[in-house]
């Protein structure tokens, strides 16, 4: 599988797109459970969404985009498949197992 960067312009905050809100974050939620989803990121003046989506094909990665709650609202700007993608680990996952008395 494939990774892409995708740069999306954000429409205006109408009322409407509020409300999607809170159905595009459990979208969001399920993508980054699947791993489809390996980032998301909105500027603070909230006008530009980034993601990495994994994917085989740029027609996927536009159909993953079009299935979100927001969708009417966002505009993809550019699309890159990436060479690697390479995240922190939280420092909790670094920890050692919990101790088995057993």
């Amino acid at each position: 599988m494939k990774s892409y960067m995708v740069t999306i312009a954000l429409g205006d905050f109408t009322e409407e797109f509020m409300r999607l809100i809170p159905l595009q974050r459990a979208q969001v939620n399920i993508l980054m459970q699947s791993s489809r989803l390996a980032s998301y990121a909105v500027s603070a003046d909230r006008q530009i969404l980034w993601m990495t989506l994994n994917a085989e094909t740029e027609q996927e990665v536009e159909s993953l985009v079009t299935a979100m709650p927001l969708h009417k609202y966002m505009h993809i700007e550019e699309m890159r498949e990436l060479m690697f993608h390479e995240r922190a680990v939280p420092q909790q996952s670094l920890a050692l197992p919990a101790f088995s008395l057993n």
